[in-house]
């Protein structure tokens, strides 16, 4: 029994060490070979393919390349190589050895989002009835996820100014950026298209016909954006902006505007790979790479008090009731304060 738990652990200690053996120079070809045949078929941007080929050309014979040792690092220096061309290139490396039980799980994007009320953080009426709207997600349009958007936009309807905070927002449905656009928007506004490169057609997004609520034409909005702020809410924050419809104050977003798709590269890699790309029927362009440039560029820790008094300013031009223009002065006098402090 001694001699045979020792060969059993033995077998263990090599089975452990094969899982984490070095990547060899044949299978970091393969990767990088299969990677490049895979972003010159389906990746769409494809005047940049000949950029993108020269690069992992020059890193294949980088010491980065000959130097990277294990598989998890070999994935990390390629995303890094792609992401410096486009934000939403990636490439991951899954043991093929272990079982899914043993890899470690990410909870889906949508499915966090439909857990955790959409997305939605917090929403409340400010002094000076300015509305206020945190959210970290564009949750995918369902039932459930229209009814939670319905009852926010229903709770700022009556504002005399809105904020949106898009600092922590990491993007998702295109379809929940039309439904909320159509609250500020006329119905049938073109807001976006997205091409797709394996098809060679064209989508159009547009403001819906009808909405369950009121539309605010004229309501002022302002949107708070930061470095994190990414794919669709870069969307809604790039449309809203060029529509002449919201004033973006904060810092220019992360740039992020091509949908992707993962496809396997073999032993265990895959990547992600942008297939289609948004184009503004305004600019007739997108923010990919270079993110989307608030009018009012200032710090993501002071973006809200600077939104903040800016919406006072502008409500209070229009204000008739005594005690809303006391409140008005009032708050006004308190974040010049804190400002001073």
């Amino acid at each position: 029994m001694k001699v045979r738990n020792g060969i059993i652990g033995s077998c263990l200690v090599i089975l452990s060490s094969l899982a984490h053996a070095e990547i060899s120079s044949i299978d970091k070809n393969s990767i990088l070979n299969a990677l490049t045949s895979n972003i010159k078929q389906q990746y769409v941007e494809i005047k940049k393919i000949d950029k993108i080929s020269s690069a992992l050309a020059r890193f294949k014979v980088s010491p980065a390349f000959s130097h990277s040792q294990t598989e998890e690092q070999f994935a990390s220096l390629l995303t890094a190589e792609l992401q410096n061309i486009d934000k939403h290139f990636a490439v991951q490396w899954r043991n093929p050895n272990e079982s899914q039980n043993q890899q470690i799980k990410h909870e889906p994007w949508f499915t966090k989002l439909s857990r955790k009320n959409s997305g939605f953080n917090r929403v409340e009426i400010l002094d000076g009835n300015i509305g206020y709207v945190d959210f970290w997600g564009f949750d995918a349009l369902s039932e459930n996820s229209r009814k939670i958007a319905e009852g926010v936009m229903g709770f700022v309807s009556n504002v005399d100014a809105l904020v949106f905070d898009l600092r922590k927002n990491g993007g998702g449905s295109a379809e929940m950026v039309q439904l909320i656009s159509s609250y500020f928007l006329k119905p049938n506004t073109h807001l976006n298209s997205i091409y797709w490169r394996t098809t060679d057609t064209t989508r159009e997004f547009r403001t819906f016909e009808k909405v369950n609520g009121s539309v605010n034409l004229t309501t002022p909005i302002y949107i708070l954006t930061s470095g994190d702020t990414f794919s669709a809410a870069e969307e809604f924050a790039y449309n809203l902006k060029h529509l002449k419809r919201a004033t973006l104050v904060g810092e220019t977003t992360k740039g992020g505007a091509n949908p992707w798709q993962f496809f396997e590269l073999g032993s265990g890699f895959r990547a992600s790979i942008p297939i289609a790309k948004a184009v503004n029927p305004t600019t007739k362009t997108n923010w990919e790479s270079v993110g989307v440039k608030p009018q009012i560029e200032v710090s993501r820790e002071n973006a809200l008090d600077v939104a903040y008094k800016m919406a006072l300013d502008q409500v209070k031009k229009s204000a008739s009731d005594e005690y809303q223009v006391k409140e008005i002065n009032d708050k006004l006098v308190e974040l010049s304060r804190d400002k001073q402090g």
